[in-house]
């Protein structure tokens, strides 16, 4: 049974990918800069993008490479093709990109990752998820913060619509593409089931929470001011305004089925997430999630 190698294993989308991944019984590498304690079937190890002191022992024995794509770098393209040369067993490589990457000018920084990957020398196969709904509630810098301190979802995007996918469909994906070998030299679209605007999100958190949360349709100077407030890098913010540009173009609407197909299950939606994540437990009002922050402290009277 080959061995995976998961990048960015501590954050939304590594941690369930190398989850699902030793749930089925795959052994699992799990590279982070800040690696945990290892667990069955997972074996935490050190890796850092910008030390590549670190890289050859992380990927050591991987047959299989699963990376998360490095969004705000330049170099990023450069970067991944060092990468996968210092793992000469990784047979086959899955990047998860972004959907829509693959009509980019083919100089974005996103299109010339998956072009690296193409011409890797690897058998590969790229995922490109739309917005991940775990931003909501996982992600201080994009949305958390601002929907739990102070109900308002930042998105200046006017009606235009995403179809939200569950980051647990993703990695279901993953799965599905690392553990067979019939998805070599193919791309998929991760969606939701759903497009949404960004005051329907709300107003579905809002009703599965039973606290206001509003839309907060920003001009694009008061939503970039809002994201820098993250304290994250000026890349990292620019990036975030480049996104609603895309948005506003309606890269993220479409809908597909490639979730299902991958999977055999339907993608979750936006409904389902929200009762679980948002809504108060009935017998005492206090939410208790295993593993996730608790976005709402309890309603009281």
């Amino acid at each position: 049974m080959k061995t995976v190698w998961v990048e960015g294993a501590t954050g939304k989308a590594g941690k369930r990918v190398a989850a699902a991944l030793a749930a089925v019984g795959f052994p699992v590498r799990a590279a982070s800069r800040h690696p945990g304690s290892p667990t069955a079937g997972i074996t935490p190890v050190r890796f850092d993008w910008a030390d590549e002191s670190t890289w050859t022992d992380s990927v050591a024995g991987a047959d299989a490479l699963f990376l998360k794509g490095l969004d705000t770098l330049d170099d990023a393209a450069s970067l991944i093709t060092r990468l996968i040369a210092v793992a000469p067993q990784a047979g086959h490589v899955v990047l998860m990109s972004a959907l829509g990457v693959d009509k980019a000018p083919a100089t974005a920084p996103r299109a010339r990752v998956e072009h690296a990957v193409r011409e890797s020398g690897r058998n590969w196969t790229i995922l490109r998820p739309n917005w991940l709904m775990q931003n909501f509630d996982e992600d201080d810098a994009v949305y958390a913060r601002a929907i739990r301190d102070d109900g308002e979802l930042y998105a200046g995007s006017g009606d235009h619509r995403a179809s939200f996918v569950d980051t647990r469909d993703v990695a279901d994906a993953a799965v599905a593409v690392l553990t067979t070998g019939s998805h070599h030299g193919r791309g998929y679209d991760l969606t939701g089931p759903r497009a949404l605007t960004f005051a329907e999100v709300a107003g579905t958190l809002a009703g599965a929470s039973g606290r206001p949360i509003s839309h907060v349709d920003a001009d694009l100077e008061t939503h970039r001011a809002h994201f820098a407030r993250s304290g994250r890098p000026d890349a990292w913010v620019e990036h975030m305004m480049d996104l609603f540009v895309h948005v506003r173009a309606d890269v993220f609407a479409p809908v597909t089925d490639d979730v299902q197909w991958l999977t055999g299950h339907a993608p979750r939606s936006l409904d389902d997430y929200a009762r679980e994540v948002f809504a108060p437990a009935p017998d005492d009002d206090a939410r208790v999630l295993t593993g996730l922050p608790q976005i709402f402290s309890p309603i009281t009277s």
